[in-house]
């Protein structure tokens, strides 16, 4: 039979090695590759994966085929975390916002030349009319809210988006982030701690969620610009 101490140490050891096993591959990822210099990024605001337009106040949605398992995505969620990313990153001089009348401004032209163009080749275009020399363009595949209290949540809050940084001189995509996410308890999953030391311990709202993850994608971002 274990001696009651041993056991302990043993328990005590297995944790450790769980717990810096994952430290150690969190460190050792891939840092993002340096990217060329660049004067002006426009932003546009956060596109939708599915949508109802007959039905809703008309938004900027470029389309294009999800690859992500995507569920509706209202105006007013993509709104709360088009917020959020321009709140970040308003204090690089860089980066310039787009409005949404703008965005659908452009997108209009487009449409009007009778023509159907790739997804690449509308984000081309627009970087060249805003005169820039990247476009930052993220697309929003699920923004569920939380059902019930921080503290007691019959179901979490679930975040997809993903951003992708296009040079506007020959189309290539210089950058991409992509950030899946349904809240899980500590007990359920050991290696949430950054998440729960970033966010406390309690259950958050899509919104806290998506800012969470838009937060970590432009630190990524700004890691990667020169």
């Amino acid at each position: 039979m274990l001696n009651p101490r041993k056991g302990k140490i043993l328990a005590f050891l297995c944790s450790a090695v769980l717990l810096f096993g994952g430290c150690f591959w969190q460190s050792q990822r891939t840092p993002p590759q340096k990217l060329p210099p660049l004067q002006k990024i426009a932003v546009l605001p956060m596109d939708r994966a599915t949508t109802k337009p007959a039905s809703e106040r008309p938004t900027c949605n470029i389309g294009g085929q999800s690859l992500y398992a995507s569920s509706y995505v209202t105006p007013e969620a993509a709104q709360k975390v088009t917020d959020i990313l321009y709140s970040l990153i308003l204090k690089d001089k860089r980066f310039k916002p787009v409005t949404q009348g703008e965005c659908m401004g452009l997108l209009n032209d487009i449409l009007q030349r009778k023509v159907n163009p790739s997804e690449l080749k509308i984000l081309r275009s627009f970087g060249k009319q805003l005169d820039a020399d990247a476009i930052l363009y993220g697309k929003l595949y699920r923004f569920r809210e939380r059902v019930g209290s921080k503290y007691a949540a019959k179901s979490p809050a679930s975040v997809a988006f993903s951003l992708i940084l296009v040079r506007v001189s020959d189309g290539r995509v210089l950058w991409r982030y992509s950030f899946d996410e349904t809240q899980q308890a500590l007990t359920e999953n050991l290696f949430n701690w950054k998440f729960y030391k970033a966010e406390g311990m309690r259950w958050v709202t899509a919104e806290e969620l998506a800012a969470y993850g838009i937060k970590r994608a432009i630190e990524n971002l700004e890691k990667a610009l020169p």
